[in-house]
């Protein structure tokens, strides 16, 4: 399969496993505008290789569609390296030998299955395997981070402090390392976030 049907069919299944779904908050946008939104940064920074672009438009549908239940279709479809992909960008893809890897982890100090949803790694966990894996898996993730933070209005004080936070501490240093040019775009988002009077009148009591 060419590169360009690779990115066509990837926009396909896009807007077909999340038609109808919403995004949280105010406006309620149609879900699959976020991934299209998150190759797009992508792309303009000039990540746009067909793989690049494959994982990005897919990379929430394993999380967040029914073809969770299916998620080898995408190997099928679209090669190994955009399953593995989507696959590392997924937090409910714990693999079949989860129980084994899990014993692994312990060792290291780190719980790999999240204790609140099994069906999850935790936070930590998923980190590691971001660390480990290929830079523009990484990319994606922080493109999906810069794209969140434009809607932080929509979530409640404790989820803005955890998303500032995630994105301070981690992957704003990440960015710097795999994309330095387009981290700046979070890093502006949050800026521009402390200014807002949304900002100013959760957090410093002002009206």
């Amino acid at each position: 399969m060419g590169g360009k049907d690779i990115v066509a069919l990837a926009e396909e299944y896009c807007r077909f496993y999340h038609e109808g779904q919403r995004r949280k908050g105010g406006n309620q946008a149609p879900y699959a505008v976020h991934p299209f939104e998150v190759r797009d940064l992508l792309v303009r920074y000039g990540y746009d290789d067909p793989e690049t672009q494959a994982i990005a438009l897919l990379h929430d549908t394993v999380e967040d569609t029914r073809l969770k239940k299916n998620k080898k279709e995408i190997e099928k479809v679209f090669g190994t390296l955009v399953y593995n992909g989507v696959y590392v960008l997924s937090y409910n893809t714990l693999g079949k030998y989860s129980e084994e890897v899990a014993s692994l982890f312990e060792l290291e100090g780190v719980h790999l299955i999240d204790p609140k949803r099994e069906d999850r790694i935790t936070e930590q966990a998923y980190r590691l395997r971001l660390l480990f894996n290929r830079d523009s898996y990484k990319r994606i993730k922080v493109a999906d981070v810069a794209r969140n933070t434009i809607s932080l209005p929509d979530l409640s004080k404790s989820a803005i402090e955890r998303k500032i936070e995630d994105a301070e501490t981690f992957y704003i240093p990440l960015g710097k390392a795999v994309a330095p040019l387009m981290v700046n775009e979070l890093i502006a988002n949050i800026e521009n976030y402390r200014r807002s009077a949304h900002y100013n009148q959760l957090f410093l009591g002002n009206s």
